[in-house]
């Protein structure tokens, strides 16, 4: 068993379906559903990984409150240890509030000062196991106004001397940073898995092979972009791939891209070439994207296999 350890970022997400863009003052409007879920690119990845029969270890912050209470017992049903999750007494739990519209397409409002907000990425805050461990993901890259470059690079280096492969995303602009201030973190990360998006804002480039390249040129071993419905963009070793998406039903994109993180991922610790890892990832974000919430769609590996199996193109 592939073991993992995931740090960043925790959320609960309150998910509102088919609800109204907007409601008048003095009025109360009606949805279809209000769910409460686990949220967060970095629960998401361990919840998924977790399904897909690999030992993880989950690190981040939540804030010692209701919503604290309430994401405990909700990874702990997801079967995820919690002695890596630190409370914050200071900053409450991160929680975003999530309209999901008929086409499947979502938008969020989430907390500005939150726990997961504030977090800090040095390895010493959570006493990291390294041992024993293939794979450390971070998510998500500038998140957190408590991320530096000096705990970033220490974080990374740290599990490249212990052995460990290492892989990263990004969000956009949350701690008002740029490239170059985690500039000594990136030639640490073996994989860099950003949507276009984010990628192209932290560049300034327009192409995918010209984001590649700029990561590249900053020591990042291999990098995938997030296409959404394009599919996804690597580049790797003067090789680039691209796989189209495989998705034939969208009811909630919200996820879908930490889930193909997390497919992506489990196919590259089962020895899978870049490109079968590529399509492996489609997959799993294929079956995220057919269920309503960030995670919890994907049940285990041979799930995600047979339908890689009869849709890949």
């Amino acid at each position: 068993m592939n073991k993992i350890l995931c740090v960043g970022n925790a959320v609960v997400d309150v998910i509102v379906k088919n609800g109204p863009d907007r409601t008048p003052d003095g009025m109360t409007q009606f949805s279809e559903s209000i769910n409460m879920y686990l949220g967060g690119d970095a629960v998401n990845e361990a919840v998924s990984l977790k399904a897909m029969g690999n030992d993880v270890k989950l690190y981040t912050v939540i804030g010692e409150d209701s919503l604290g209470d309430a994401f405990l017992g909700m990874i702990k049903k997801a079967g995820i240890e919690t002695d890596g999750i630190i409370l914050d007494k200071e900053h409450g739990t991160t929680a975003t509030v999530v309209t999901v519209g008929a086409d499947g397409e979502h938008g969020c409002m989430t907390l500005k000062n939150g726990a997961a907000g504030n977090m800090c990425y040095n390895p010493r805050q959570f006493d990291l196991d390294f041992s024993g461990a293939k794979l450390l993901s971070v998510a998500s890259l500038f998140w957190s106004r408590g991320q530096r470059e000096d705990d970033l690079k220490e974080l990374f280096h740290t599990a490249k001397e212990a052995g460990l492969l290492t892989a990263a995303d990004m969000v956009l602009d949350q701690s008002q940073m740029t490239l170059d201030d985690i500039g000594a973190a990136l030639p640490y990360i073996d994989y860099l898995v950003p949507s276009y998006h984010e990628a192209s804002y932290f560049t300034g480039k327009n192409t995918p092979e010209e984001i590649a390249d700029e990561f590249h040129r900053r020591g990042v071993s291999t990098v995938v972009l997030k296409l959404g419905a394009e599919g996804v963009f690597a580049s790797q070793g003067g090789r680039t791939f691209r796989v189209e998406s495989i998705a034939d039903q969208v009811v909630d994109t919200l996820g879908g891209g930490d889930n193909f993180v997390a497919g992506f991922l489990t196919g590259i610790m089962d020895g899978l070439e870049l490109e079968e890892a590529l399509y492996f990832g489609s997959a799993a974000a294929a079956i995220a994207i057919s269920e309503y919430g960030a995670n919890g769609a994907i049940k285990s590996k041979e799930q995600v296999q047979a339908y890689l199996d009869s849709h890949r193109k």
